[in-house]
């Protein structure tokens, strides 16, 4: 099995979260894999858990720990994991590693010992698996790999109150700050210092109280200070890591009012630097290098030392590399035309979730969509899948209606129910979906989504019952061969944009003066149309479909709405009523978005309404009975026309802008402080920061409604 075997069988697994007993069932058949495939990952399977088998059923009749340790040996012998060890440890050594070669070498050699201990003390003595581990773990943790003795110069490192050391030349103290060394006094806890006192006397054994750990503490300050034979530094640091200011330790007072010549030197005014060895004269050197950059005058030495560095066969391409990484900077250049003509050609194929992603960032746009750079798929529940099952339960609800005939006015609330349990059950035996079912916590996770899948359909439901709109299609299609052929737009510079997509629920209503079409789209959050978003191109989907169906399908604007497939809660401070409990989740299942300001369409769309809000779509209706345009999210049919034509418009720039290779990294940043980075997967190649050179958001205005209207129309 080879590494690409490897991260594939790896992959796959992470998908699916196959662990433990998984690896020994039937073969896998989860995702929609084709024949060759899953016979492909299977055979992978095999080369895996075989020899483990093997393995188990040459030990399952005789438990010995003279057998099983015999048949651990074989089993690494003929699994070629001793010889592969060797070939790593010989590998290391010809690259000049000689210290980890022989760490592989006698961990090897340890393995062995310890299997041959176990047989010495046990023989035919008979133990469970687990047993046998737990001996196996136990003999491993109390062998050593054994190190070569240091070194007469080595340097040992510790903490002041664990250390034991004989006498050393040099001792290096860090961190003599206030509280820190000594250590302030740790609270007694629930036995103060005379209650420990008491039940010393009566010869009860317990930890030490405060006295004596300020006894112990200074006892190991005062070995730490006297074990230097030539020198002892001291240092302290005089902020902390948020940059507060921090006191020195009172012990440096004392030290230097035992030594009055002691002399303190602070690298915070005049750093010193001398030039001594390689490495360390080498890293201040690209420090003095950075100085000069930002225009500060640096100490004519550098300018030999550089020379010497230069010069040096060993260190010059060293040091070019590192120049180049003082120049670096983290904004992308920008895509030559040839390698964009081979990336897209003369026609964008696109989506318009895909533009409104490059409107979020067109350098994650790049990541994603151009180079198509992907996080391995885990075994887990995400929005988007979420998101999916339940669209389709939904697109599968109507198809049942329709082609059952059900009468939406007469159905029931339990036949309702009844006939989406039983949608959502046959849903769960799809492969595609049996990661919703893979465990405890995700079939809870399920639960809870059918019941909102239950809930929010009731309300869709409703809403149609109460409306003179009718449902056109669930889950209509813009491609080649679907309801719909790809939307097609072309650009100044002769190229083309080909948009495919799906629409959630596109609903119709005929009226003596034409047909209107309104859009509904189903979002597993909270959502509403904001048109500063929709100006930018962050909300454009909407409208790119219904200025297609308006201009190919006999019909009107009438709105554009999400409704929220979300688990509502009511918070009242008073005890509702169940009727007042209705009243209120009514309001949050109304629908968002836009609608025509026209009375008759709005009354289509809430037959109940004669005046005030709508329990359905957001509008208001005054004492008059006209829509308010203050308290209704609507648009005249000209403010409606004008705003289809500038998100038009928005979908060729941003198309011309991915197809002239501009990849610029900025990401967005609105009113609600929400910025492309916040869930973004591509931020640790990026490393997008306000801090860094040219490194800012493309901030979205805070418009009211009326000046987004009215900018759009000045433009």
């Amino acid at each position: 099995m080879n590494g690409e075997d490897i991260f594939k069988l790896e992959n796959y697994c992470m998908q699916w979260g196959i662990k433990g007993k998984k690896w020994y069932e039937d073969d896998w058949n989860f995702g929609n894999l084709g024949k060759d495939e899953l016979e492909y990952i299977n055979g992978l399977r095999k080369q895996v858990v075989e020899p483990l088998i093997k393995f188990k059923e040459s030990v399952e009749n005789n438990k010995s720990v003279r057998n099983i340790s015999s048949r651990v040996y074989y089993f690494l012998s003929e699994n070629e994991v001793l010889q592969k060890l060797e070939d790593k440890a010989q590998a290391l050594e010809e690259m000049g590693q000689k210290e980890v070669a022989n760490d592989y070498r006698v961990s090897v050699r340890v393995v062995m010992e310890v299997l041959d201990e176990l047989v010495n003390l046990f023989g035919e003595a008979c133990f469970s698996f687990e047993k046998y581990r737990e001996l196996l773990k136990v003999g491993l943790e109390n062998k050593s790999l054994g190190a070569i003795p240091g070194l007469q110069d080595e340097v040992v490192m510790g903490d002041v109150d664990r250390s034991r050391s004989h006498k050393v030349r040099a001792v290096f103290i860090l961190g003599l700050n206030d509280g820190s060394f000594p250590s302030n006094c740790k609270e007694e806890g629930f036995l103060d210092d005379r209650d420990r006192e008491k039940l010393k006397k009566e010869n009860i054994e317990l930890a030490k109280g405060t006295l004596e750990q300020l006894y112990d503490e200074r006892f190991n300050i005062y070995k730490a200070l006297s074990v230097a034979e030539e020198k002892l530094y001291l240092s302290y640091t005089s902020t902390d890591s948020e940059g507060k200011a921090i006191r020195p330790s009172v012990l440096l007072t004392d030290l230097k009012r035992m030594f009055p010549s002691l002399v303190e030197k602070s690298d915070m005014v005049e750093k010193e630097m001398s030039a001594y060895l390689e490495k360390p004269t080498f890293n201040e050197l690209l420090e003095r290098i950075y100085t000069l950059k930002q225009g500060e005058k640096i100490e004519p030495i550098w300018y030999v030392v550089y020379d010497y560095y230069k010069n040096n066969e060993k260190w010059s391409k060293k040091l070019e590399e590192a120049l180049k990484g003082l120049n670096y900077t983290n904004l992308p250049d920008k895509i030559s035309e040839k390698l964009m003509n081979k990336l897209y050609g003369d026609t964008l194929h696109t989506s318009v979730s895909r533009l409104e992603q490059y409107r979020k960032c067109p350098f994650s746009f790049h990541l994603k969509y151009g180079l198509k750079l992907k996080e391995p798929i885990s075994a887990s529940i995400k929005p988007i899948d979420t998101g999916t099952f339940m669209h389709e339960v939904i697109e599968d609800f109507f198809d049942k209606v329709k082609e059952e005939k059900i009468s939406l006015l007469e159905i029931g609330k339990d036949e309702l129910e009844q006939i989406l349990t039983n949608i959502i059950d046959k849903k769960l035996t799809i492969s595609k979906y049996y990661n919703l079912t893979s465990n405890a916590k995700f079939r809870t996770l399920t639960r809870r989504l059918k019941k909102i899948v239950i809930k929010s359909m009731e309300y869709i439901v409703a809403q149609l019952v109460n409306s003179q709109f009718e449902v056109l299609g669930c889950e209509m299609e813009f491609k080649k061969g679907a309801d719909y052929p790809p939307i097609l737009i072309q650009l100044e510079n002769g190229k083309k944009i080909e948009i495919t997509g799906k629409i959630d629920r596109v609903d119709i209503a005929k009226t003596e003066e034409g047909n209107y079409l309104r859009i509904i789209d189903y979002k597993s959050s909270v959502k509403k149309v904001d048109l500063n978003e929709v100006v930018y191109g962050l909300q454009i989907q909407l409208l790119t479909y219904l200025n297609e169906l308006t201009q190919t399908q006999v019909g009107e604007a009438a709105g554009i709405l999400y409704f929220n497939l979300v688990d509502f809660l009511v918070h009242s401070k008073k005890n509702l009523t169940e009727e007042e409990l209705e009243q209120e989740l009514r309001k949050k299942y109304k629908m968002q978005g836009l609608v025509l300001a026209d009375v008759k369409i709005v009354k289509k769309m809430d037959t109940n309404l004669e005046k005030g809000y709508s329990d359905t779509i957001p509008v208001y209706l005054d004492k008059e009975g006209k829509v308010s345009p203050k308290l209704s999210s609507s648009l005249s049919r000209e403010e409606f026309e004008s705003l289809q034509k500038q998100v038009m418009q928005t979908v060729k720039e941003i198309a011309s802008q991915i197809l002239q290779g501009d990849i610029s990294l900025k990401p967005y940043y609105n009113k609600e402080k929400k910025t492309a980075c916040e869930y973004c997967q591509y931020k640790s190649i990026c490393n997008f920061n306000t801090k860094n050179k040219n490194n800012s958001y493309a901030y979205i205005p805070n418009l009211t409604k009326e000046e987004v209207l009215a900018k759009i129309k000045n433009t």
